[in-house]
């Protein structure tokens, strides 16, 4: 019987493909999904008008850009 695996150094996905035991180990090495959830900060009013700034900030330069190209029957 073959002796337990160790991992020192980071494994590829590749082996992780491959090899079954390796695949277990990496998933035990996961960390937990929910703990990449976003922590929402602040109220409902500060995240509408941090998306309308965006919306603004984004949307008027190229509004001015089409403003000022020359229409095309005149």
């Amino acid at each position: 019987m073959l002796a337990p695996m160790s991992i020192d150094e980071p494994l590829s996905p590749e082996l992780a493909l491959v090899c079954p035991e390796l695949a277990e180990r990496a998933r035990a090495l996961l960390p937990d999904p929910g703990s990449f959830a976003a922590v929402r900060r602040g109220s409902r009013l500060q995240s509408l008008v941090l998306g309308c700034f965006a919306i603004g900030v984004t949307v008027t330069p190229l509004a001015l850009v089409l403003a000022a190209l020359p229409t095309r029957g005149g």
